[in-house]
């Protein structure tokens, strides 16, 4: 029997597989379609001014798409970075904030709003704007390397470099801190963590995706 959704080829070159029926609706960030059934009606939106802004200052793409089905086919969505997608089932439960660039896709189900990082979130290099996830459905992220999921018990610390993050629980509280002297942390952008506090979950992506970006010496 045919998955509903589908990872293909490996962990550092994945690919999602989105097996459709008609009517339904995904929300895609901009760029990510590799290729697809031609069944789809496609969408680009901005929203709102705020919610414009909020993307742009939160590190994600200005733009997302809105694929809508119109008979059964095969939607393929990668990445931007070469590495690990995850899907992420949301009950309405509980929400969830995305780590830049960590949004890949979701069912129509999912809202995915900006909310205030606060000065953690500015100092830790997430951004005083983040992106926040909730409602019912799926939610598709993806990384750069592997994806480490890890589960807090309550009380518990536990400490991650700023720039691998990519999803952790909305309630689960955090500080920021310096673990290297402050010049060198600033002058090599280096040494900025976030210290969590349990329970909850957090999603951690194994590479730097800011090392990537910077140039060979």
């Amino acid at each position: 029997m045919e998955k509903k959704y589908e990872l293909m080829y490996g962990n550092t070159n994945k690919v999602l597989r989105i097996n459709a029926c008609r009517g339904e609706e995904y929300i895609v960030e901009a760029g990510a379609m590799v290729s697809m059934s031609d069944v789809f009606e496609m969408k680009a939106k901005t929203g709102g001014l705020g919610k414009t802004l909020g993307r742009v200052f939160s590190g994600e793409s200005m733009f997302i798409q809105k694929f809508r089905s119109n008979g059964d086919g095969e939607l393929l969505l990668a990445p931007q970075f070469l590495g690990d997608i995850e899907m992420v089932e949301l009950d309405g439960s509980r929400n969830y904030r995305l780590g830049k660039s960590s949004f890949l896709a979701s069912t129509s189900g999912i809202m995915v709003n900006t909310k205030s990082g606060g000065i953690n979130g500015l100092l830790s290099g997430e951004g005083l704007i983040q992106m926040e996830a909730s409602g019912h459905g799926t939610l598709f992220i993806s990384a750069y390397g592997a994806i480490h999921k890890k589960q807090l018990m309550p009380g518990e610390n536990y400490i991650v470099d700023s720039a691998h993050l990519v999803l952790w629980d909305s309630n689960m509280g955090y500080s920021t801190k310096l673990m290297s002297g402050i010049f060198g942390s600033i002058a090599g952008k280096e040494g900025l963590v976030c210290k969590f506090v349990g329970p909850g979950v957090i999603w951690i992506q194994t590479r730097n995706p800011q090392k990537m970006m910077q140039p060979s010496k």
